[in-house]
């Protein structure tokens, strides 16, 4: 491998934006991140300022070259990770007329609904490899026609984040092929927008990006741009690919068998395949990584979004401890999590708090917490918190090996690995070691792998085999296996009997 230098890994969140600096061995010089946020202006919207977001990036790229102490001269490159499924209408001169629907975005969810019931709508999953949900830009762009149609009417383009901020750097508009993958309108098998989806979707494919290997290159910064990030204008931009498929790259999870287990705000579970692999039961999503890499598997709405939900509500003296300085929060908490037994004596938590996807696919899903008693208190919630986020990705690794066989290994990736009591949990519940590798979150080093190869640094995704540090492993205690597989099967007979009552309350 030759080069002169460092890459720069992007990761556009849903509520953090992060860029780090490596050197050609994989090692962190410099590491930035800020909290974007997404606002909820009615109950179950999600949304993105996609300018704030796009000064963020400015901020997060430069301030994490600055902390690399690195010149404008050593960046080879820098390579962009983003969250899926966000859209959003522009102008014909690329000023949004909305703010950006993010997946945690649940207005179309009766159209979901509606195309997981037509026919049509399963052809078009076994062309498209997204099952319907309201997170689906087919399903968002159905809802902004029927409701919002002079926005609708007036709009050029329909973008996402990413091809925002590419647009405003370069002044053109492309997407790689993963994130136009996660659209609902782009085939699989012919790597172009699909005729019908677009039919169904009442745009045509010159109002999309165009589609682009996610090693695809741009030149050309503003001297300003260029300036606020501390690069050369003709610093090279890679496009990358979604955050989902570059964690998979990250950790290593791109050989047969080896599964990635993410909980990060969401979370999901995914493996590598040569091929589309899409599912009889609309249970799980077939996305592409590269031209010839493939990532099948299912994500669920509700990971660390729960946690943090629970920080505000019922850990209020531990954040007030943390701002004393007496200890990072979900540390605080975690302690308390851990002096409660596997099981949480009892405590069953449905973490359903915004709708669920994978497996179910289900919107009106909602949290439920099963054999609350006097003796239970907010440390066996903290608990039994984890363990339904858990139960969750169980039942998607259920479905997702019933299309690709036994995991024979599972890495995990995300923000919840910084903590032990999180992985072991895990570890039990899957009944299987996992494997974490201590450094950067997968999707950034993902992403800058793929600017090495793409920049000619690295011959093929591989030499990500070559960064990836010692693991750490957790190690299944069975007696807690044991005890947790009855109470997933619980956990799944609730999930069944509630399925249709949630959606006769119209929640």
């Amino acid at each position: 491998m030759t080069g002169s230098g460092l890459f720069i890994g992007v990761d556009l969140g849903t509520t953090t934006t992060k860029a780090v600096v490596l050197d050609k061995q994989g090692q962190v010089r410099g590491y930035y991140a800020k909290e974007s946020g997404f606002e909820q202006p009615q109950p179950g919207w999600a949304e993105q300022d996609a300018e704030k977001i796009f000064q963020d990036t400015l901020e997060v790229i430069g301030t994490a070259v600055r902390k690399a102490g690195a010149r404008a001269s050593e960046i080879d490159g820098v390579a962009f990770s983003s969250a899926m499924h966000g859209i959003m209408p522009v102008d014909a001169k690329g000023n949004p007329l909305t703010n950006c629907w993010i997946w945690a975005d649940n207005r179309s969810a009766t159209i979901a609904q509606r195309l997981r019931q037509d026919p049509k709508g399963k052809e078009l999953y076994r062309c498209c490899g997204v099952p319907y949900h309201a997170m689906v830009p087919l399903c968002k762009l159905i809802w902004l026609r029927e409701n919002m149609a002079e926005i609708f009417q007036k709009s050029t383009r329909f973008i996402s984040i990413k091809e925002y901020i590419f647009f405003r750097l370069f002044g053109t508009y492309v997407i790689d092929y993963s994130l136009a993958s996660a659209t609902g309108l782009f085939n699989l098998y012919k790597l172009t927008w699909d005729k019908d989806a677009l039919r169904l979707s009442g745009i045509s494919h010159q109002q999309l990006s165009q589609p682009v290997p996610p090693t695809y290159i741009l030149r050309g910064l503003k001297a300003g741009d260029a300036a606020a990030m501390g690069l050369k204008p003709e610093t090279p931009f890679i496009i990358g690919a979604s955050d989902g498929t570059l964690a998979n790259l990250g950790v290593g999870a791109i050989k047969p068998g080896i599964a990635a287990i993410s909980i990060g705000t969401s979370g999901a579970v995914r493996v590598h395949v040569d091929k589309p692999i899409t599912d009889p039961g609309m249970r799980t999503f077939c996305y592409a990584l590269t031209d010839k890499d493939w990532i099948i598997g299912g994500p669920i709405n509700n990971g660390g979004l729960v946690y943090r939900w629970l920080r505000d509500k019922f850990f209020q003296a531990e954040v007030r401890a943390a701002l004393e300085g007496k200890g990072e929060v979900y540390d605080l908490m975690n302690s308390c999590a851990a002096s409660i037994p596997p099981g949480s004596d009892g405590l069953i938590f449905l973490p359903f708090l915004t709708g669920e996807r994978a497996p179910w696919w289900n919107d009106s899903f909602r949290g439920i917490i099963v054999g609350l008693a006097l003796h239970h208190g907010r440390e066996h919630l903290a608990r039994a918190t984890m363990e339904g986020v858990c139960f969750s990705l169980y039942s998607v690794a259920l479905a997702l090996q019933e299309l690709s066989g036994p995991f024979k290994e599972v890495r995990a990736t995300g923000g919840f690995t910084r903590s032990s009591l999180w992985c072991q949990i895990l570890a039990d519940i899957l009944g299987q070691e996992v494997i974490v590798y201590p450094g950067i979150e997968g999707a950034c080093l993902g992403a800058a792998v793929l600017g090495m190869v793409a920049t000619g640094q690295a011959s093929d995704i591989n030499i990500i085999y070559q960064f990836l540090q010692k693991a750490k492993q957790f190690d299944p205690y069975w007696l807690n296996t044991n005890k947790y597989r009855v109470l997933f099967d619980i956990y799944q007979r609730i999930c069944r009997k509630i399925e249709k009552d949630f959606t006769s309350l119209g929640v």
